[in-house]
């Protein structure tokens, strides 16, 4: 098989997938009102999910600047004390 198939064939799959979950709800053995409204409680949470979920991206991005610049000057202190250290080893070693 050619390996620009697989593409293809993956495409095909999660259609596949889609294709039978849908037609598994719709003909479940139960009434289609109940069946309606369990789908619509199974979106509502689905969408409430997501809304918390691009909350808390969103407050990530706003913290994220403010923890870049924690972290750089983290680094900067570190390479400073340890370059620091090296000086003081060095000049002891002269002694």
């Amino acid at each position: 098989m050619a390996q620009n198939d697989n593409g293809n064939e993956l495409t095909m799959f999660l259609f596949g997938a889609v294709a039978g979950a849908v037609a598994g709800i719709l003909l479940a053995p139960r009434p289609g009102s109940e069946t309606r409204e369990q789908l619509g409680d199974w979106l509502k949470e689905r969408r409430e999910q997501g809304s918390d979920l691009l909350n808390r991206i969103k407050d990530l991005k706003d913290k994220i600047p403010a923890k870049k610049s924690q972290l750089a000057a983290a680094l900067k202190a570190g390479k400073e004390a340890y370059f620091e250290a090296g000086e003081t080893k060095q000049e002891s070693l002269n002694v």
